[in-house]
């Protein structure tokens, strides 16, 4: 009994250790060359993608604060956008006549894979600009204070 239960963990384990390596070998690491080349494969199809610029200190009432926050969220949807016309484009390789030897699917892979990090970014970059001017609104009379919060509500599927 005691060697079947052994052997059932062994064989637990690997499956998970391949899964974990499967998942880990499933994230995209791009080199730059390559996603400077997937950005411009698919510009001309999904745009170009000009991710916001927060910076602490340059929010100097709500009424920006509420542009900065509105300007997040728009980069937010429109990266969603970008990645579905990605998806679309590299879709476009895989069907009857597309070219198989090309290199642009993996490249506007990257495309995307750079998109996503920039959200990321844009999401902490706004986060460390709010938090200044809530610091800075908690100290200064002349603005407003600013309690909220200043990172989106994550769901529970790891997307907010």
């Amino acid at each position: 009994m005691k060697t079947l239960f052994a052997t059932f963990v062994l064989a637990s384990s690997a499956l998970t250790a391949s899964a974990q390596q499967y998942a880990a070998n499933d994230y995209r690491v791009c080199p730059v060359p390559q996603t400077q080349k997937g950005l411009t494969v698919v510009e001309s199809v999904c745009g170009k993608l000009t991710p916001p610029a927060f910076v602490p200190g340059t929010i100097q009432n709500l009424s920006q604060l509420q542009g900065a926050q509105a300007e997040r969220d728009g980069f937010k949807q429109r990266v969603a956008d970008y990645g579905t016309c990605i998806n679309e484009f590299i879709n476009s390789y895989r069907r009857p006549g597309g070219d198989a030897s090309s290199s642009a699917p993996d490249e506007a892979a990257c495309a995307h894979a750079w998109a996503e990090d920039q959200v990321t970014q844009t999401v902490v970059d706004y986060g460390r600009a709010c938090i200044e001017f809530s610091n800075r609104s908690m100290t200064d009379t002349n603005i407003e204070p600013w309690s909220g919060s200043c990172y989106p509500e994550v769901s529970g599927n790891g997307h907010g």
